[in-house]
């Protein structure tokens, strides 16, 4: 059975949920707090490490596409805001003040969602419950992939009531996504690569070939310098990966059909811990996710009427 199409399902339903009525509500919140502009940066670290002293090294391992100077600047920015904590030798921690923000924020958009009934209550039931054993087969797999990000979320979810809303539909999708983040990160590293210079290769496998300038002006958001980018294009010629003429790069077919193996391994890994169901289970997940997806379609329909 193609799993796919009810994994596309299912994150679809999940963007309607977060863009349309989470995210809204976090944000009223954080209005009422007046938060300062780009407060999710240590928002979600909070979210993920609560009140555990954490070292960049540690922030990297969830968020490995970046750069660890800009985002020491970042959480640098945080302590002077009083969100976070620094004890001046590499380790940063949440203040009262951050976790009472954070925690507001997520509550805000549970408590958005549990309002909501886009299917059936006994329908949503058993979709979570299909969902949930599939996020506890993915937790209970052994390592490789480490249990990274589907551990940091799960402990999220339990502290924040998380899995009480929508009979934990939101909270085990972001699990399953957890979990993938996962896979995909044990498939690129072990090429030993850093996540920007993947990010490179991932977007130059998207197009023929592109100016530099216009890759770099591509992958800017994250912080990341053009001499950084500019590093990356060399790293991915030296290994066969791309070519370079003129200021335009483009991947080679050997760089292209190493993301495609990492792609192919990222969905075998993901995908493993879906057998725990049987085949009636699965067409009945398939049925459900549709019908929750048509469901939230039509609800956000009526929200942009």
């Amino acid at each position: 059975m193609n799993l796919k199409p009810i994994w596309s399902a299912l994150e679809e339903s999940s963007e309607i949920l977060f863009d349309n009525y989470a995210y809204p509500a976090a944000d009223k919140v954080a209005q009422e707090l007046s938060l300062p502009p780009g407060y999710y940066a240590w928002v979600t670290v909070i979210w993920l490490f609560d009140a555990t002293p954490f070292s960049i090294a540690q922030f990297m391992r969830y968020f490995p596409y970046g750069l660890a100077q800009v985002n020491d600047e970042r959480l640098t920015s945080a302590v002077q805001q009083g969100y976070l904590a620094h004890d001046g030798q590499g380790k940063y921690r949440a203040t009262e003040l951050g976790i009472t923000a954070a925690l507001r924020l997520i509550q805000a958009g549970n408590n958005d969602m549990a309002t909501l009934t886009p299917i059936p209550k006994e329908s949503l039931r058993a979709l979570g419950n299909l969902l949930a054993r599939i996020s506890d087969a993915a937790f209970n797999l052994p390592e490789p992939p480490a249990h990274v990000l589907i551990k940091a979320k799960r402990d999220l979810y339990q502290r924040t009531g998380t899995f009480a809303a929508l009979e934990g539909f939101p909270a085990h999708c972001l699990l399953l996504e957890g979990h993938r983040d996962d896979c995909y990160y044990a498939t690129w590293s072990a090429h030993g690569v850093e996540g920007h210079t993947w990010e490179v290769l991932d977007s130059l496998s998207n197009s023929d070939s592109i100016p530099f300038a216009d890759l770099h002006a591509n992958l800017s958001r994250r912080g990341v310098t053009e001499e950084v980018h500019a590093a990356d294009v060399r790293e991915l010629v030296g290994r066969g990966w791309a070519e370079e003429s003129s200021g335009v790069v483009k991947a080679t077919e050997a760089g292209k059909q190493a993301r495609v193996e990492v792609e192919a391994e990222t969905e075998r890994l993901f995908f493993a811990p879906w057998s725990c169901l049987n085949k009636s289970e699965l067409e009945e997940l398939a049925s459900l996710a549709r019908q929750l997806r048509d469901g939230l379609q039509a609800m956000k329909g009526e929200i942009h009427e």
